[in-house]
Parts: C-alpha cells; structure tokens; sequence
C-alpha cells in the first residue's frame, strides 16, 4: 500500500478521521484526540504508507457519514480493507453488518452468529479492536443484560449513536 488518502469530516460527534487505499477504508476513528489514534491505527494497519490530505467530499466514505448524519438509515456500504485482522475478526466485524440501525445484538449473539457461542469475550475484544466503527457497527452490540458496554470512543458515543438509529435527535 502506497498512498493513503486521509479525510476528516465535522459532525455532531465532533471531527471523524478516516483512511482510504487501494482496496477500500483501512481506518477510521470517532476518537477526539486530533488525529492520534488515527495514526496509532495506520501504523499498524498500514505501515510506510504515504498519507495524503484529501477533503472528506471527494471520498465516498466522507459522503456517506456525512449523509448519515442527516439520516441514520443511510447505509453506510463502501469498500473496506480488512486485510491483516484474523479469520475470526473479520468475521465478527462482517457480522456487525447485518445488525440494522436501531437494532442492537449481544456479544453473546454475535459470538453464536460466527459459529463460536462460547466466546463472547473473544468477540468482545475483536470488537474493541475495530479499526472500522460506523461502518462496521460495533456500537450496536451491547452486554447481555442489555447494558451499554464497551466502546473505544465512550459510552456518550455510543448511546448518542443509539439513540440517533432510534429517531431521537441526541445533539439537539
């Protein structure tokens, strides 16, 4: 991977990072820490690629996150790059897509979906690994009491992004 096309786009999250290469979205990050994690996350997923500022408009994820917070049903369907996650962590992040907004699933049910019912931690910590949140939704997926557990971004994302797939406005 040569060339990594970075965007960043203003929501009412706050300023979300992405990376774009050849094959599709290889990163991307609600954390708010000017861009850090970002780079934590090529280095790891993309290492000696050349990163290239581009506007968030001319990239089709930029365009779908930013329709999406106009609509949370949009879909957010662009090609990713899972390379170099394991067999197993490309499953449970595959899995995520099928959950629609609004909806939610537990650990436990993502861990049944991809045929290993007895490792709802392993999904657990494949989901806190996600270098693709939103787009792979791991914020759909809650503990088995129905709690909001885990999420790399904080629990105010994910109950505002809950609540958004929901129809309540939380940045009202």
């Amino acid at each position: 991977m040569n060339e990594l096309k970075i965007f960043t786009l203003d929501t009412p999250l706050g300023v979300l990072r992405g990376a774009v290469g050849p094959k599709g979205l290889v990163a991307f990050t609600l954390r708010q820490d000017d861009g850090q994690y970002l780079e934590k996350l090529l280095a790891k997923r993309a290492p000696g690629a050349q990163p290239k500022e581009v506007a968030a408009k001319s990239i089709e994820a930029g365009r779908l996150l930013k329709a999406y917070f106009k609509s949370p049903q949009t879909s957010l369907d662009t090609p990713l790059d899972l390379e170099g996650l394991t067999p197993f962590t490309q499953a449970v992040l595959l899995a995520l897509k099928d959950i629609p907004p609004g909806q939610t699933l537990t650990y436990g049910q993502v861990a049944e979906i991809v045929g290993r019912p007895k490792a709802p931690r392993a999904v657990g910590q494949a989901l806190h690994n996600n270098p693709l949140p939103l787009f792979l939704p791991c914020h759909r997926v809650i503990g088995a009491d129905g709690s909001l557990t885990g999420f790399g971004s904080g629990l105010p994302a994910k109950k505002a992004l809950l609540a958004w797939e929901s129809g309540v406005n939380p940045w009202k």
